[in-house]
């Protein structure tokens, strides 16, 4: 700290980091955003000129000399997750980390035994959790309005919303595509509703059907063809050890009605939603019941600034962060499994 105030230093410093995680941070009034590192000579000057954040690197280990940090901020590619959260917990930082939290099942078991070591908090910033939206229904549900949820569907589906940049279509920098970048947040989100159980087992298939083509167009524009080497549609279904289980579907070019369709429906004893905008389904007395949720009088907040609050919160006063690093290992788990099992054709049995 200093002056009274949580020091923040950012490990990448693109488009996500320079949007909802600055502007999240900036929000807060004991907290100032001390240092960047970033390897593109633009965002530096950027950050440094336009921000005026004083201490720019291109280098993440010459941020973490920095003593006086206390929480870094990783919204780098997703293959630098696991090397920044290591090097950051063992220079003694707090770690918010850009989803997925790793690419791998040892990496953030890695991740997860280090934080312990340091005593320092480590968390995904899996921001979907923080909808109002996704707030309601998980209070319905802890409630018990849908009973046990014992079968969920999620989608996170884009007909031709792929990303063009080499951090989102080569594995070497992303580990995947669009199973590792939106569909690990529907993934945590129904693993979150679903009471975060335990993996099973996982059965999996990927697909580059779409991608590799010319006369495919995308909406956000022009990819390399050439480079592109993740899948473009992939699906698993999930077993947990507590008989529950649940089917993810995910794609950046998919032959679909909707431009995009980012939902996950839940099936329970005693009802049945679909998130983030469906109605209560149950019966009564017999009586078949549909429940409409009013959820535009909760109040509206950025789910990103909230997580973020949150985190700085669980720094303060030493609290578990609400999205546990051990609940993002099965989450992990199950994303690495499906491409295992694409792969091998089998089952990946835990």
């Amino acid at each position: 700290m200093k002056n009274g105030k949580y020091l923040i230093g950012f490990i990448g410093f693109g488009g996500i980091a320079r949007g909802p995680h600055y502007s999240g941070w900036k929000k807060l009034p004991d907290v100032e955003v001390f240092g960047i590192s970033d390897p593109s000579e633009a965002v530096r000057k950027f950050a440094k000129d336009e921000l005026g954040i004083k201490y720019v690197f291109e280098n993440y280990e010459d941020l973490l000399k920095i003593e006086e940090i206390d929480i870094i901020d990783i919204c780098a590619p997703n293959a630098i997750h696991f090397p920044a959260t290591i090097a950051s917990l063992k220079a003694g930082k707090h770690v918010l980390c850009e989803k997925p939290l790793a690419i791998s099942k040892k990496e953030v078991e890695g991740m997860i035994k280090e934080a312990k070591k340091a005593k320092k908090k480590l968390m995904a910033a899996q921001h979907m959790r923080f909808m109002k939206e996704s707030v309601a229904l998980k209070r319905l549900i802890d409630n018990g309005e849908l009973g046990e949820i014992y079968f969920a569907v999620a989608y996170a589906l884009r007909r031709r919303h792929l990303p063009t940049s080499p951090t989102f279509i080569d594995k070497s920098l992303s580990g995947g595509g669009p199973m590792f970048d939106i569909g690990v947040h529907i993934l945590d989100l129904t693993y979150w509703f679903m009471g975060c159980p335990k993996v099973h087992s996982v059965k999996g298939i990927t697909f580059t059907k779409l991608a590799k083509r010319k006369d495919i167009k995308g909406l956000w524009g022009e990819w390399d063809r050439e480079k592109y080497n993740v899948e473009d549609f992939a699906s698993g279904f999930v077993r947990f050890y507590d008989d529950k289980a649940l089917n993810l579907t995910c794609s950046f070019l998919a032959n679909m009605e909707k431009i995009d369709d980012f939902s996950t429906t839940l099936f329970g004893t005693e009802g049945g939603i679909k998130w983030p905008n469906g109605k209560l389904a149950k019966e009564k007395n017999g009586i078949l019941q549909d429940i409409e949720l009013k959820l535009d009088v909760l109040p509206n907040v950025a789910p990103h600034h909230e997580e973020i609050r949150v985190f700085l919160e669980c720094v303060k006063e030493d609290k578990e962060v609400p999205v546990k690093p051990e609940e993002s290992l099965e989450v992990i788990k199950i994303l690495e499994a499906i491409y295992i099992s694409s792969e091998t054709g089998k089952e990946v049995i835990f």
